[in-house]
C-alpha cells in the first residue's frame, strides 16, 4: 500500500511545488498573468500574517500533490472559514486517496484552527471530482456569480 504524507508548505518545497502548481496552471490554461504571479504567491504561501495557507501532499516520499485554503471573516460567526481554494493531484498520483486524505487533514486543521467550516468549489463538468466529494461531504445548493474586473 502507498504512503500518503500531507504537510503545510515549507521553503525547502518550493521546486516541487513550484513544479506542480505549473502543471496545474497549464492544465485549466491559466493566462501568462498566473505564471508571473508565481514568486509573489510562493511568498504569500509562507508569510505568517497571510491569510493564505498551503500544504504538499507527498505519495511514498514523491510530490505528488497540493492545496491552497484562504482562511476567511465570516458574518455569521466570530470564527473564520477555511476555502479550498484550490487542490490538485498530479495526473500520476490520481486514484489513490491523496483528496480525501488531503480534506480529511484540512477538517483537523481546522477544527484545531478553530474555524466554522471548510467549503470549496469544482467546476459542474469535473464529475470524477465530485464523486470523490459526495463521499466525504455534503453539496450546498449556491449559485456562484462573478464579475471580472481584471
Amino acid at each position: 500500500m502507498s504512503e500518503i504524507t500531507i504537510r503545510k508548505l515549507g521553503a525547502a518545497d518550493q521546486p516541487a511545488w513550484e513544479a506542480l502548481w505549473r502543471d496545474n496552471l497549464l492544465h485549466f490554461g491559466a493566462g501568462e498573468s498566473a505564471f508571473a504571479a508565481l514568486p509573489g504567491l510562493w511568498q504569500r504561501l509562507l508569510a505568517p500574517d497571510e491569510p493564505l495557507h498551503g500544504w504538499l501532499m507527498l505519495l511514498d516520499h514523491a510530490p505528488a500533490g497540493l492545496a491552497h485554503v484562504v482562511l476567511r471573516a465570516h458574518t455569521f460567526s466570530p470564527r473564520p472559514v477555511g476555502i479550498l481554494e484550490d487542490l490538485w493531484v498530479a495526473q500520476a498520483a490520481r486514484g489513490r486517496g491523496l483528496a480525501q486524505a488531503l480534506i480529511r487533514r484540512l477538517v483537523q486543521e481546522g477544527q484545531a484552527g478553530g474555524w466554522t467550516k471548510l467549503e470549496w468549489q469544482t467546476d459542474t463538468g469535473n464529475l470524477t471530482a465530485q464523486a470523490v466529494y459526495e463521499r466525504i461531504a455534503e453539496p450546498v445548493a449556491v449559485r456562484r456569480y462573478q464579475i471580472s474586473l481584471a
